[in-house]
């Protein structure tokens, strides 16, 4: 019964420690095990003995870490974190600072680049996140962007989100969350396909399509608040690029295909 009593105690001090540090030293215990990950990945290239299994590791205590801070330290979903995203740590954040995403490549993958992320968010006065890493079964995408769309009392975020699968096959989506009865909602049908109603739209290409197109120039979804409308890139038969768009704009119940 004492030992029982004493780790509870050490549980709760750990605790109440995690709670308490400022935001300053939340960021740099992060930035130290986000750094592990770029480390072992350099020893992993160098063929270092056990790398493999220590890069893994160092993935797992980064993202195990960011969703506790996530949780234990609500104020860290509004903290710019200037240091993680110099360190290639994406941070994508509504614009109502309710819902944010992290997203790291693991490099783990080889031509299949491997990703994680942790999403945050605030439900009443709790805040609360979620860690999704990738298997064999599931593949976790990485994500770029991040809309927030206001339709009445509802909000929606639409995050756009990329995969890729070798140095030619890739990917580009957009996934609607909302939150819901308290919890993140990863699937708020409101774009209406020829299938129905979907959380989401996603579309594969070559990649050698479009990367002699300056990045920041090219065809990818995106959306346009002042038309409330979705834009997604047309792809042809032969999985290149196009200069020409699909749209899908809300009709007051959800996003429905116009036409162009």
């Amino acid at each position: 019964m004492r030992t029982l009593s004493l780790i509870a105690l050490f549980c709760f001090i750990a605790t109440i420690k995690l709670v308490a540090q400022t935001p300053q030293a939340v960021e740099a215990d992060l930035l130290k095990s986000f750094k592990k990950i770029e480390y072992w990945d350099d020893q992993q290239n160098k063929g270092v003995d056990g790398a493999s299994e220590s890069l893994g590791d160092a993935n797992d205590e980064f993202g195990n870490k960011l969703k506790k801070y996530a949780e234990t330290y609500p104020a860290s979903i509004n903290m710019p974190f200037n240091s993680l995203k110099k360190a290639q740590l994406d941070i994508l954040t509504s614009a109502d600072g309710l819902f944010r995403i992290y997203s790291w490549e693991t490099w783990q993958g080889g031509t299949m680049r491997d990703f994680s992320n942790v999403l945050q968010y605030k439900a009443g006065a709790k805040t609360k996140s979620v860690l999704l890493t990738g298997s064999q079964e599931t593949y976790i995408p990485f994500y770029s962007n991040l809309y927030t769309f206001k339709s009445g009392d509802k909000t929606y975020y639409l995050g756009i989100y990329g995969t890729i699968y070798s140095g030619k096959d890739a990917g580009t989506g957009i996934r609607v969350f909302d939150i819901e009865n308290g919890m993140l909602n990863d699937d708020a049908k409101i774009i209406k396909t020829g299938s129905g109603l979907k959380s989401k739209i996603y579309y594969d290409y070559d990649f050698f399509s479009v990367v002699d197109i300056p990045f920041e120039k090219r065809p990818t979804i995106t959306f346009d608040q002042a038309t409330q409308t979705i834009r997604i890139p047309l792809v042809n038969a032969k999985a290149q690029v196009t200069s020409k768009f699909i749209n899908y704009k809300f009709n007051g119940q959800y996003f429905e295909k116009i036409k162009s």
